[in-house]
Formats: C-alpha cells, structure tokens, sequence
C-alpha cells in the first residue's frame, strides 16, 4: 500500500500498474489515475487497519492531498489485495463515504 501510494505522489503509473492484480488490470483507467496523480499533492498517508488471510489481503487508509486550488481532501478507501509467486497485488478498492454531516 505504502509503496502504491508513494507511486501516487511521484506520479508512476507504471508501477501503479505494475503492481496492480493481472486478472483485474484491464480495468484500471490509467489515463484518469494519471491525470488525479498530476493534479494532486499528497500529503500523507493514513493505514487505519490491514489484514491478511493466506494469499488476500485488505487495507483500509486514507490519502491525504491538495488540488491545484489549494484545497485540501481525503480519500478514505478500503482495498483488497492478492497474493501471486510472493507479491501483492492491489485487486480493487471501495472508496468509504464520508458520515453524513450533522445539520446545525
């Protein structure tokens, strides 16, 4: 996860992809994933729980990062991971809606 969202932040789709699940690759928009890389400032990375269980594995986390216009956001995820010859792979992720804001 770590090593992914550092991929992120220097702006290498090739190890983004490269790391990413063989059976579920074809899916990922590059192109998109380069243009979030591109426009964002990461800040941090946040690892609120992992797991494994033989070859899957899960990560919860949040990625901290600014847009061009200064904003700041978090993108809160929970993904899955598989196991292959000894190297996980990212298999797909969820992002986790934030709670609903309490009217005042």
């Amino acid at each position: 996860m770590r090593s992914r969202y550092t991929a992120f932040a220097l702006q290498d789709m090739d190890y983004v992809r490269a790391t990413t699940d063989p059976q579920t690759v074809l899916k990922m928009d590059v192109e998109a994933s380069r243009e979030w890389a591109e426009s964002s400032e990461f800040v941090r990375l946040e690892v609120l729980q992992s797991s494994s269980e033989g070859n899957k594995g899960a990560v919860e986390f949040k990625a901290h990062f600014k847009t061009a216009d200064g904003q700041t956001h978090v993108h809160h995820e929970f993904s899955k991971f598989r196991k292959q010859a000894g190297i996980w792979y990212f298999r797909d992720g969820r992002v986790v809606a934030p709670p609903p804001a309490n009217p005042s």
